[in-house]
């Protein structure tokens, strides 16, 4: 058996802070879905295996989010049968998440749920326990107090029978909802959900990177300029330290750095990352804020002390020019160095929707050029350079197989 190497507490509390960054309008949405959904299948009785994964389905549930088109004008937002297909795209082959996605697959009419993992009673149950705590963390107005609100809340809720909703569902929320600690709870101090995910819920090295993988969807799905680009940093960057003689534990950390190394890029808006032309100040500086959102989103994780810091660091430069730390070479460790290297290959190697990518000549032209500038270390270029074939052709592998799932999960907007 595996020993472990972090918990699932700390990767749900960095990646429901990370879907703060992407959508600042509902901060502490997903704290407060998985807070409520978790109460309302406790009211039910449900066993706590049970509970642990609408725990984890509750957090997941609009995470293809990202990659929607803007909602009809004539539609409030997007809900979760909304959102089932695509997030069944984006996370459908992590092992971890198997049996949240059978719940995805109960809302989702394209999909065939198979109901050895919980029967279809069970998953319906759970899809409209997420539905319903979602519907009620968005009515949340954190602006009143929250008392004020219960009594519309309440009656919404209760409407929902007449839309198919089942009663024992409602009837679970109701008694929960009739204590009033509950309310003051979910909406300020929605991290309690926390509370109920074990840091004993163990999660091996090679579990890590099949979670990171699934996140590097979500940073990198939102366009189809990047959707393929942390797919490449981590191939390229694994292959580096490979011939570098890292051991295997550290080429499997560098591969969940390089899948993570873009978390922070989250808050980046959209009209910046798909913008053809030069960024202004005002935009790069937005830019240049996103390293250290991911230093602040994986700092606190077990186990992340090394990749924290080779992800974040990321745009350091060796001459102290880089940012977010402004640090010089003596501080800036070896696996940020091939990061570094390896998001720059990966970048202009890549095709993008508006320009083919650069040739084999033009790529170590570029590479040459930063190491002259004294940006990056000219040991690693050369590495880099003296095994291109074989890091291109692993990096492009890799690149198809993700570009074929973001395309296979994209939504058609005509």
């Amino acid at each position: 058996m595996e020993k472990q190497f972090t918990n699932m507490r700390d990767i749900a509390r960095s990646y429901a802070n990370a879907m703060n960054l992407l959508r600042p309008e509902t901060e502490d949405l997903h704290q407060r879905v998985a807070y409520l959904a978790y109460n309302i299948a406790k009211e039910m009785d449900y066993e706590s295996s049970d509970l642990r994964e609408i725990m984890f389905a509750s957090l997941l549930y609009d995470v293809g989010i990202g990659m929607m088109p803007e909602k009809p004008e004539d539609q409030e937002r997007y809900y979760f049968k909304d959102l089932a297909s695509t997030g069944l795209g984006i996370i459908g082959d992590i092992p971890r998440l198997k049996s949240v996605c059978e719940i995805f697959k109960i809302v989702d009419p394209e999909s065939e749920a198979d109901e050895s993992v919980f029967g279809y009673e069970k998953s319906k149950d759970f899809a409209e326990i997420i539905d319903i705590a979602d519907r009620v963390a968005h009515m949340l107005d954190p602006k009143d107090a929250a008392l004020n609100q219960v009594e519309d809340i309440v009656d919404t809720i209760s409407d929902l029978q007449s839309d198919g909703v089942s009663p024992s569902v409602i009837e679970a929320f109701l008694r929960f909802s009739d204590k009033e600690y509950v309310w003051m709870e979910v909406l300020h101090q929605p991290e309690l959900f926390l509370n109920y995910i074990s840091d004993a819920n163990v999660i091996t090295l090679d579990e890590t990177i099949d979670l990171s993988r699934f996140i590097s969807r979500i940073i990198d799905f939102r366009s189809n300029y990047t959707a393929m680009h942390s797919s490449g940093v981590a191939a390229t960057a694994v292959r580096l330290a490979e011939i570098m003689g890292m051991s295997e534990d550290e080429c499997k950390m560098m591969m969940i750095a390089g899948y993570l190394h873009d978390i922070g890029k989250l808050k980046v808006p959209n009209s910046i990352l798909e913008k053809n032309d030069k960024l202004t100040d005002e935009e790069f500086n937005v830019v240049k804020e996103y390293a250290y959102y991911t230093h602040l989103l994986l700092k606190d994780i077990t186990g992340f002390d090394q990749i924290s810091r080779w992800a974040s660091l990321h745009h350091e430069k060796l001459n102290g020019y880089g940012y977010p730390f402004r640090l010089k070479a003596d501080d800036i460790p070896m696996g940020a160095r091939i990061i570094a290297i390896a998001d720059i290959f990966s970048a202009v190697a890549e095709i993008r929707a508006y320009r083919s990518g650069m040739s084999k000549e033009e790529v170590i032209k570029t590479l040459l050029e930063y190491v002259e500038s004294g940006a990056m270390s000219g040991y690693i270029v050369d590495l880099l350079i003296n095994n291109y074939d074989d890091i291109y052709a692993i990096r492009d592998r890799e690149v198809r197989k993700e570009g074929a799932r973001y395309f296979a999960s994209s939504v058609d907007v005509d």
